[in-house]
């Protein structure tokens, strides 16, 4: 290893997570990351690179500061940056979340390297990770910031029908949106927050047609409203047995004792991974099962404009909501035919994937995350989701060996966690990994 091309922490990735542990490298311990990310906008990342002012977040502002310790730091900057008065209950657009992180990223300044990351191998002293372009960069220590990848193939859907140009498998693939005409009808797969985005987006862009959006129970997340904010999480780790049953019946007990249900929810953010995490597989099985998709309405909340607006569209017949399984679409006279169930079968001009990001990463679309399964230097986490590490995201490789040079942060931290997505769980991630990254030097 020569010393020209050694980088003391090489961050892959660029959205999000991999800009908050370069942001709480340099503010805390003054260090430079190499930051490897084909993006010319690093910061945006998925999730806020959207250029509609109509994706809101979906977590107030006053939530959504970058530094766990400074509550008010998003706030301050909104302040300075942005014209008007914005109160600290508002749901802003997340373009301009984006643009907070574009300029943490600025304060951070790592460097910057714009090339896919398509391998990593140990070596002596460290990591060599190769580019697209064949350069090799050597590393004391390396950090997964991959985040989201595409939507997994839904079953009974043929390759082929992505030639069509009527099937979209992945929603945020501008392609998905460029050829809907005004009047078409559009189905959408799934009833969560990519669905919302995309009616939206639609809407925007001056669709006017009926939207159907199609999943398995037909529901929405929840809106958010006020409410009293508890003192404490409404049941807590070792006063409750380890079982999906046990925690649901906590649950109901603090509703029926009056509690407001949005104010338990989010009352339960801080413990929410502990009592995962004590969990036999079992019940974590049992769980995902059966409350799973009824936990993420609740907790993965729209801001109360987002849903006036979903209200009003149902109202009007211009969006539809239907509960089904797809089992099957093809290709028709007058479009795409999709058929769910025994007896459903819908027919749209277009048809969209709106199912969400796969965590299932060792089909994903990544070369890097190949060769590192390749290598036995990680491995997918509980059933195959994101990746196996220890809770504060030290990768476990196929001997069953912990790193402590060899890290992730955020989504595929749902490998061995409940919560690891949102902004909130990302930030103390980032911070606490840059001091495990710092020690280490």
């Amino acid at each position: 290893m020569t010393e020209p091309d050694q980088h003391d922490i090489v961050i892959i990735g660029g959205g999000a997570s991999g800009t908050l542990t370069a942001w709480n490298l340099a503010t805390r311990y003054g260090m430079t990351a190499t930051l490897v990310d084909p993006s010319d906008r690093p910061g945006f990342g998925l999730a806020y690179s959207t250029p509609s002012l109509k994706n809101l977040l979906n977590v107030p502002a006053k939530g959504m500061s970058a530094d766990p310790a400074d509550p008010d730091h998003f706030l301050r900057w909104l302040a300075e940056n942005v014209p008007g008065t914005i109160d600290d209950g508002e749901f802003v657009p997340r373009a301009l979340y984006g643009l907070y992180l574009r300029n943490l990223h600025s304060i951070a300044a790592p460097e910057h390297v714009r090339q896919r990351a398509v391998g990593c191998h140990r070596i002596d002293g460290g990591f060599a990770v190769t580019l697209a372009d064949g350069e090799v960069l050597y590393a004391r220590q390396v950090v997964l910031a991959s985040g989201h990848f595409d939507p997994a193939c839904l079953p009974g859907i043929p390759r082929e029908l992505d030639d069509t140009g009527r099937y979209h498998h992945n929603a945020w693939d501008e392609r998905a949106l460029a050829n809907v005409a005004p009047d078409d009808a559009v189905t959408l797969i799934g009833t969560g927050l990519t669905t919302i985005d995309v009616l939206l987006r639609l809407r925007e862009n001056g669709h006017r047609g009926q939207v159907t959006a199609l999943s398995r129970r037909g529901l929405f997340p929840e809106r958010h409203a006020a409410y009293t904010k508890l003192p404490a999480p409404v049941f807590t780790p070792g006063n409750t047995a380890s079982t999906a049953l046990a925690y649901l019946r906590a649950f109901h007990a603090a509703l029926k004792r009056g509690t407001d249900w949005r104010a338990a929810v989010d009352s339960m953010r801080p413990v929410i991974n502990t009592l995962w995490l004590a969990l036999p597989d079992v019940e974590k099985s049992r769980f995902q099962r059966h409350l799973l998709r009824r936990w993420e309405i609740l907790r993965h909340r729209m801001a109360p404009h987002i849903a006036d607006i979903l209200d009003q569209e149902r109202q009007a017949g211009t969006l539809r909501v239907l509960d089904g399984r797809v089992t099957a679409i093809s290709t028709g006279e007058d479009g795409l035919i999709v058929r769910a169930g025994d007896d459903m079968t819908i027919t749209a001009a277009h048809v969209i994937n709106c199912t969400g990001p796969s965590l299932k990463y060792q089909r994903a679309d990544a070369p890097l995350l190949h060769d590192l399964f390749n290598r036995g230097e990680i491995v997918p986490g509980f059933k195959g989701a994101g990746l196996s590490c220890t809770p504060d995201g030290a990768l476990i490789n196929a001997e069953g060996d912990v790193a402590d040079d060899l890290f992730t942060i955020g989504p595929a931290r749902l490998g061995v966690l409940l919560e690891s997505i949102a902004i909130p769980e990302i930030r103390v991630q980032a911070r606490e990994v840059a001091d495990r990254l710092a020690q280490a030097v």
